[in-house]
């Protein structure tokens, strides 16, 4: 890498100084909103991830990964080649360890709660930094409230929740795998699971049956993921969030809130608080647009860091 490189790095690791008072898992180069377009680099405590998102990273792999030695002194670093935008499997990218003197799991601290990942499972590392801030917020209003956490992947939000007096929560999630991920993450953080807290069921199944059986909820997260296929079906974010939209007002008590999200750059936060004034109608008594963590400079200018969220409240 040339000095100019170095210096741009440089640069955007010293402006995520201020977050490492809160965590020691953040994003410590964004692409674009650090004039280095393509290039992603995450820190997980001693351990690091750098996803190319542009070809003319390739040939500078080795000397990305002595700085990041060298620099932060990373006892693991893998890198993934996501080159292709379409590719959403890790069986799509090309992903390499340069650095293997740890485990690619570890624990990570975020506001004072406890998390595992896992930099070498898949693309994702089992805790999405981009919804650190909104984790927050959102917690911040369910104590004593019923909380349903759909599309709970490692329930995140559910620790959040439950660590801020959330009389109950249960995380729903299709995938086995990601629920006792979470169970780890409830454990880390010494907290007791209910005999219900953790679903494996389909969201819009498990909310259509929660409105039959007159349950309701204080507050309703909908985080779903851009596309997925299960049971010979293909959802789409962008097709069948309105569904899951008037599923979840239709459980919300009064005066509750609802958490929309997605990382999908096709929908549009206008789009989106289109479909939630649709499903909420008369309901809704406020819309508050969300976004992503300090750590995600030039939010929105690139696909790879986008985040289109509403925080929206019932009267």
């Amino acid at each position: 890498m040339d000095k100019k490189t170095i210096d741009l790095i440089e640069a955007a690791i010293s402006k995520r100084k201020p977050l490492r008072k809160i965590t020691n898992a953040l994003r410590l180069v964004n692409g674009l909103g650090d004039a280095l377009p393509g290039l992603v680099l995450e820190q997980y405590d001693d351990r690091c991830v750098i996803h190319l998102f542009d070809k003319r990273w390739i040939a500078g792999k080795e000397a990305l990964a002595e700085f990041v030695k060298s620099r932060l002194g990373a006892r693991y670093l893998i890198i993934k080649e996501r080159l292709d935008p379409q590719a959403l499997k890790s069986e799509q990218i090309n992903a390499s360890v340069w650095i293997d003197q740890a485990p690619a799991r570890t624990v990570v601290q975020e506001n004072a709660l406890l998390f595992g990942v896992d930099l070498n499972d898949g693309l994702n590392s089992g805790l999405f930094l981009d919804m650190r801030r909104n984790r927050k917020i959102v917690a911040g209003l369910t104590k004593g409230l019923r909380v349903l956490n759909c599309f709970a992947y490692t329930c995140s939000f559910g620790v959040y929740a439950r660590a801020s007096g959330a009389s109950s929560v249960i995380n729903v999630d299709i995938s086995r795998k990601s629920l006792e991920r979470g169970r780890e993450n409830y454990g880390l953080n010494q907290l007791e699971c209910a005999e219900d807290e953790f679903a494996r069921a389909d969201a819009l199944t498990y909310m259509k049956l929660a409105l039959k059986k007159g349950t309701r909820f204080g507050c309703v997260i909908l985080d779903p993921p851009s596309f997925a296929r299960h049971d010979g079906k293909i959802f789409s974010v962008k097709k069948d969030f309105p569904v899951l939209i008037d599923a979840a007002m239709n459980i919300l008590e009064s005066g509750g809130v609802l958490l929309a999200a997605t990382n999908f750059s096709g929908l549009s936060h206008q789009a989106l608080e289109e479909m939630v004034a649709a499903g909420g109608r008369e309901r809704i008594k406020s819309i508050e647009p969300l976004g992503q963590d300090a750590d995600f400079r030039g939010s929105g200018r690139m696909p790879e860091s986008y985040l289109a969220a509403l925080l929206v409240k019932t009267k």
